[in-house]
C-alpha cells in the first residue's frame, strides 16, 4: 500500500533525526486540506504523537517523566527487583506522580479524528479507515496510562478550542473509572475493525496495526479485572469498578489475547535458552515484538549500557540498577548453608548457580559468570580462615577494603566489580537484560545505545491470558492458560507446570520473572492490591560473595541491604494525586483521596 510506505518512510526520518525538523512544512501554518490530504501531511502530523506515547523506556523516571535523564529512579525501586545505587532514591515509596495530564495529545487526536474525514478524497476508505483506526488506538493508549495512574479522568471526544471558548466551557469534570475503560474499549475495538491485519514480519513495529490494538486491550481489560476484583469503589466511583464486572472484563482480556495466536511466537531463534533470551532483547526482527520504541545511533540515543554495565569495563558510571536477592530467589532458594547452618565452599562463585534457569542468568549477571567474555568479578571481602560456628573469630579477621588496589597477599580484596567500593554493585548483582555485549568498548559512555524498547511482547500477551484464564477458573481457559505459562517456561528453560500447579500466584510469579525491569511490576502490585502487605517497612536482602584465603574456597552470606533502606507502600498510592494545576484550571475535577 502507498500510504503504509510513505509512513514507513516517515517513520524512518523521525527516529534518524529525534528532535530535528522534518523536512516538511509546520503544520501549524499549513490549511487542513493541505495537512490532512495526502500521506505525507497526514505522516508528519501523527509522528509527534506516536513520540509522545507514554512508554516507560529506558529514559523514563517516575519523578521526572518520559524522556527523562537520567532515567532513574527506576520503579523496580518499589517492588523489590532492584535498588539503586544512589541512596537518595531509597527509603520510600512515592506515588509517582510527575503531574502528567497530557490533554495537549489527546486534542491532536480528536482534530484528527475531525479533520481527516472532512479532507480524504484522495485517499481510499482503506487508507482512511487505517488512519482513523490508528488515531483511536493512540487516544486508547494516552487514556489507558491516565486511568491506571488516576483512575476516572476528563473524557473529552471533540478538540476544544482553548483561544475561542469560555474557561467554564473547556472544563470537564472527572468520569468514573470503569468509564474511561468502557471509553478505552471503545477506542481500541474501532481500531480493531478500522485497521489492518497486517502480519507480524511485515509490520513496522513502532506503528500501531489490528494486532497491536488487540494486544493493548488485553492489557487494558486485565488491569480493569483486577480493579473491580480486588479494588473497591471510592469517590461514589470516580475510583473503582463494581466487582461484578471483574469476570466480565477477565474475559475481554482473555478473548483479545486468543485472538493473537498464531500471530506472533515467542522467540527461539537460538538453540541454546541462555543465548536465545539474551538475544531477544536485542533483536529488532525478534517474532516477538508487538510494539517498541525504536532508537538508532548516532542520533536518537539512550544510555542503557553506559549506566548498567558492571563496574570492571568503566571508570565512570555502571550499576545503577542492582537486582535484588529478592527477585534471583523467585527462582527458588539459593543454598549457601548446609544443613548445620555452615556456609557451603565453592571452588568457583559460579558454582552456586550451576542450576538455576538459563532465563534468570539472561536477566541477572550473577557472581562470577562471564559477560564480555571476563569473569565478573564481585567479591565483598576476604577471610583469612573461616571457623565454622564462630562468627565473632570471623569477623575479627575478615578483610574489606574501598578500592580494588588493596590486596592481601597478592589477592584482591575486593573484586574489579565490587562489592563495596564507589560504582559497583550494593547487592552481589548486575542486570543482564538489555545490556549490549558487543558494545564497543569506547562506546560504554553516556548516549551510545540503541537498542530498541520493546513495549508489547508476545510474551506478557501470553501471561494476559494464563491470568485471565486462572481469573476465569473454566477448564477450558485453565487448560489454555497452563499452555501459555508452559509455552513460556519452555522458551526460559523452566520445567513446566502440572495442572495442580497452575495457582494465581504461580502465574503472578511468572510474570515477575518474565517481565523483570521491564516497569511490569510496579502496575501489577497496585492491580492486584498487594503492595500495601508486600512493602510494609520492608528491606530488601542482598548477596555477598567472600574468598577463604587458606581454603582456596568462596563462600556466600544472605544479609540486608547494608543501608537498611525501609519500603513501605502507603495504600494512597494506589492512585496518584490529579495535579494540583489542574484542579487550579479546573475546579470540576475531584482530588483522589488523602492527598
Amino acid at each position: 500500500m502507498k500510504y503504509l510506505k510513505r509512513f514507513i518512510v516517515l517513520l524512518t526520518l523521525f527516529t534518524a533525526t529525534a528532535c530535528n525538523k522534518l523536512d516538511i512544512a509546520p503544520v501549524n501554518i499549513l490549511k487542513d486540506e493541505e495537512v490532512f490530504s495526502t500521506d505525507a501531511g497526514v505522516g508528519a502530523y501523527m509522528i509527534p504523537i506516536y513520540a509522545n506515547l507514554p512508554i516507560e523506556d529506558f529514559r523514563y523516571n517516575f519523578s521526572d517523566g518520559f524522556n527523562a535523564f537520567p532515567a532513574f529512579p527506576a520503579l523496580g525501586l518499589f517492588t523489590a527487583e532492584l535498588l539503586q545505587i544512589d541512596y537518595v532514591f531509597r527509603g520510600s515509596i512515592e506515588s509517582g506522580s510527575f503531574g502528567y495530564w497530557p490533554y495537549g495529545d489527546i486534542r491532536k487526536i480528536n482534530y484528527f479524528l475531525e479533520a481527516l474525514p472532512k479532507n480524504s478524497s484522495s485517499f481510499s476508505q482503506a487508507q482512511v479507515n487505517a488512519y482513523l483506526g490508528e488515531a483511536h488506538f493512540l487516544r486508547a493508549y494516552f487514556y489507558f496510562d491516565l486511568v491506571k495512574r488516576y483512575g476516572g479522568v476528563p473524557i473529552a471526544k471533540t478538540p476544544q478550542d482553548p483561544f475561542n471558548s469560555t474557561p467554564e466551557a473547556l472544563r470537564i469534570p472527572r468520569s468514573n473509572e470503569e468509564d474511561v475503560y468502557k471509553f478505552i474499549e471503545e477506542e481500541l475495538n474501532q481500531a480493531i475493525e478500522l485497521m489492518p491485519d497486517i502480519a507480524a514480519d511485515e509490520a513496522v513495529k513502532g506503528r500501531a496495526n489490528r494486532n497491536v490494538a488487540l494486544a493493548l486491550k488485553s492489557r487494558a481489560m486485565l488491569y480493569a479485572g483486577s480493579i473491580a476484583k480486588y479494588g473497591s469503589i471510592q469517590l461514589n466511583g470516580l475510583l473503582g469498578i463494581p466487582s461484578s464486572q471483574a469476570q466480565n472484563y477477565f474475559q475481554k482480556s482473555y478473548d483479545a489475547a486468543i485472538l493473537l495466536e498464531g500471530k506472533y511466537t515467542l522467540y527461539r531463534a537460538n538453540a541454546d535458552k541462555y543465548q536465545n533470551y539474551v538475544n531477544l532483547f536485542l533483536d529488532r526482527n525478534s517474532s516477538e515484538n508487538i510494539f517498541i520504541k525504536d532508537y538508532k545511533y548516532p542520533e536518537r540515543t539512550h544510555s542503557w549500557d553506559a549506566l548498567n554495565i558492571p563496574k570492571q569495563f568503566v571508570s565512570g558510571y555502571g550499576s545503577f540498577i542492582n537486582p535484588t536477592l529478592d527477585y534471583v530467589e523467585l527462582y527458588g532458594t539459593l543454598k549457601v548453608n548446609d544443613d548445620n547452618g555452615n556456609p557451603i565452599r565453592f571452588d568457583q562463585r559460579v558454582d552456586l548457580f550451576k542450576d538455576v534457569e538459563p532465563r534468570l542468568r539472561a536477566t541477572v549477571i550473577l557472581p562470577g559468570d562471564t559477560f564480555r567474555g571476563d569473569v565478573i568479578d564481585v567479591q565483598r571481602g576476604i577471610y583469612p580462615t573461616y571457623k565454622n560456628g564462630d562468627e565473632s573469630a570471623n569477623n575479627a579477621v575478615l578483610k574489606t577494603a574501598g578500592s580494588t588496589d588493596v590486596l592481601y597477599n597478592g589477592k584482591r580484596v575486593v573484586g574489579l566489580s565490587g562489592m563495596g567500593i564507589g560504582g559497583s554493585t550494593g547487592t552481589g548483582f548486575y542486570v543482564r537484560k538489555y545490556l549490549n555485549p558487543n558494545l564497543a568498548q569506547a562506546d560504554l559512555n553516556l548516549w551510545r545505545s540503541d537498542q530498541a524498547w520493546i513495549d508489547i511482547r508476545y510474551a506478557e500477551v501470553l501471561l494476559n491470558k494464563a491470568e485471565a484464564g486462572v481469573e476465569l477458573g473454566t477448564s477450558n481457559a485453565a487448560a489454555k492458560a497452563l499452555e501459555a505459562i508452559n509455552d513460556i517456561r519452555d522458551r526460559a528453560g523452566a520445567v513446566s507446570l502440572q495442572p495442580a500447579q497452575l495457582t494465581l500466584n504461580a502465574v503472578r510469579t511468572e510474570r515477575r520473572k518474565e517481565l523483570a525491569f521491564e516497569n511490569h511490576s510496579w502496575w501489577d502490585n497496585r492491580r492486584w492490591r498487594v503492595a500495601d502487605k508486600e512493602f510494609n517497612n520492608r528491606i530488601y536482602k542482598v548477596l555477598y560473595p567472600y574468598y577463604v584465603f587458606d581454603e582456596n574456597k568462596y563462600i556466600f552470606k544472605k544479609d540486608d541491604d547494608i543501608t537498611k533502606s525501609r519500603f513501605t507502600f502507603q495504600v494512597k498510592f494506589y492512585y496518584e494525586p490529579i495535579p494540583g494545576n489542574q484542579i487550579n484550571k479546573n475546579p470540576l475535577l475531584v482530588q483522589n483521596p488523602l492527598y
